[in-house]
Order: structure tokens, then sequence, then C-alpha cells
């Protein structure tokens, strides 16, 4: 024979059963003829005891979503300042070591080449 596995003691059930039919007792006593009113008690107990939990599994079931915390689906990027950029310079020409810099400084080709450009452009055209 198999082992009936609720989740709980059998005495459990048996009991919640029997308080029941106890309540169908008392409940129905004076509408039902003394002779109806064992054998209905004794079945009204276990379909009240599964219509009590369908409702109490339909309610738990409509209730759960307001108790549940929200899902943030869009999560938020951390706040880190952005490191700043290394700057090089750039050379022309092959340097002899890692530590030579250029002697033109770029601010000063930078000027120069508009410097020369502009003169160029304003010349005028035959």
């Amino acid at each position: 024979m198999g082992v009936l596995n609720l989740g709980y003691p059998l005495w459990v059930l048996l009991s919640v059963l029997v308080v029941l039919a106890l309540l169908m007792y008392y409940v129905l006593r004076g509408r039902v003829s003394d002779r109806l009113l064992v054998p209905l008690a004794i079945v009204l107990a276990p379909v009240c005891t599964l219509v009590v939990v369908a409702i109490a599994v339909l309610l738990s079931a409509l209730l759960s979503p307001l108790y549940e915390p929200p899902i943030d689906s869009v999560r938020p990027q951390p706040k880190t300042s952005p490191a700043p950029e290394p700057t090089t310079l750039e050379t022309t020409g092959p340097s002899a070591s890692p530590s030579a810099s250029p002697t033109v400084s770029p601010s000063a080709s930078a000027t120069v080449s508009a410097t020369a450009s502009a003169t160029a452009s304003a010349s005028p055209s035959p």
C-alpha cells in the first residue's frame, strides 16, 4: 500500500473533517429531519472542505500580484565619473627615444596654418 503524502499529517486532515462535520450537524439540526442529519453532515463535510480550499487558492492566486515587489526591467546605470582621456602629441617624424618631445608646440603650428590659409583665400583671383 502506497503512502499518501499531502504535506501534513493525516490526523490534521481527519480532525478538520470532523470539525466541519460537527459544524454541519449543528447548522442543519433544525432544518433537516433527524434520520438525514448524520449522513448529510458526513457527505457535506468533505465537499465543503474542498470548496473552502478551492476558494482560498483562487483568492491567493488573485491577490498574490498585489504583494509581490515590482520587477525593474530598466536597470539604472551606475554613475561613475568618466576617466580623462590621455592626450598624446603627434610627431611628424620618427623619434629617437620615447622621452623625446617635439620642439614645435601644437598651438604654434595651428596658428601658422590658419594664417597661411586665410592669406591664400584673401588673394584676388584673375
